[in-house]
């Protein structure tokens, strides 16, 4: 993988961020996402850039347990923004902590 400055992956991750923001609302509103042509390609596309996030530095704040987490909520979000009926509350509750640990990580200089 090429390296990538820390600006594009902060870019391309609020990108992805909201990207899976459209796709919950579009499933919410009854749209049904084609596992080949849609919700396949999204995933392999972007399995690659979520694990960025493994390569961050921590911090007292970011722990590696944090950014583990911060992984395996955005994996998570890459699969459920496709299904209407995951948990909206659920759904804003991982959202925000992403948004959160993302914005430290490049407000600290970590990506």
């Amino acid at each position: 993988m090429t390296v990538l400055s820390r600006n594009h992956i902060h870019d391309e991750l609020e990108a992805l961020v909201q990207e899976i923001e459209t796709r919950y609302e579009k499933a919410r509103n009854g749209y049904q996402f084609d596992f080949k042509t849609e919700i396949e390609p999204f995933l392999n596309k972007n399995k690659t850039l979520a694990a960025s996030v493994n390569s961050f530095q921590t911090d007292a704040r970011f722990t590696p347990e944090s950014r583990e987490k911060v992984y395996d909520e955005l994996m998570e979000l890459l699969m459920s923004c496709h299904v209407s009926r995951f948990s909206l509350k659920l759904y804003r509750e991982k959202m925000k902590y992403i948004k959160v640990w993302i914005d430290h990580a490049y407000k600290e200089s970590l990506i």
